[in-house]
């Protein structure tokens, strides 16, 4: 297994401002150009202290019909938090409007996205080496399987825990990632 914490984790603007849009949010309606969206970036970025834990099981593995994705020749679990920190914040961004706190929500899912993207590439890289590639991640939801994954992870190494069946702290996620044996073509080249 692998622990990686309080690494940095930079948040775009500009995907900000993309997932905003798909959400509905209107930045400019918020009064917020490019100079006031960097401040809130930049006040997110000091609430997150992103901790991972990863880890890759080998078939045969009792948990992989559960957990894995696609069946393969082994599986990753990844573990992710944004920190006991984010979610004070964010609950400080409740306070002061609804439009806010639905940006910080926003931030939260990229900023999360990021830190499984951060240990994905690190596992991509590992799975080159055996001649595979991962399937696209695959978010672990359910109580039993959290519970599971904080097991086989040893969540306490980052501070996550189960709580009623959730994720606690609030700002973390935990997803699953197939090994595929990489096939090769056997087709003819074109001219």
């Amino acid at each position: 297994m692998r622990k990686i914490k309080g690494f940095r984790l930079a948040l775009r603007p500009a995907e900000i401002k993309r997932r905003a849009r798909k959400a509905g949010v209107e930045l400019s309606a918020m009064g917020l150009d490019d100079l006031a969206l960097q401040k809130i970036l930049a006040s997110a970025e000091k609430a997150v202290v992103p901790g991972v834990l990863f880890d890759t099981f080998k078939n045969p593995d009792p948990d992989a019909e559960a957990l894995a994705p696609i069946p393969g020749l082994a599986y990753s679990l990844v573990l992710t938090t944004l920190g006991p920190a984010f979610a004070p914040a964010k609950e400080q961004a409740r306070a002061q409007s609804a439009e806010t706190f639905a940006l910080w929500t926003i931030i939260e899912a990229a900023a999360l996205d990021e830190t499984v993207r951060f240990a994905a590439a690190l596992l991509q890289e590992e799975s080159a080496k055996e001649a595979c590639v991962l399937s696209p991640w695959s978010p672990v939801a359910e109580a039993g399987a959290l519970e599971t994954v904080l097991r086989k992870l040893d969540g306490a190494k980052i501070d996550v825990r189960l709580r009623e069946g959730r994720l606690e702290p609030e700002a973390s996620a935990a997803v699953s990632l197939s090994w595929l044996a990489q096939t090769k073509s056997k087709g003819k080249k074109r001219s």
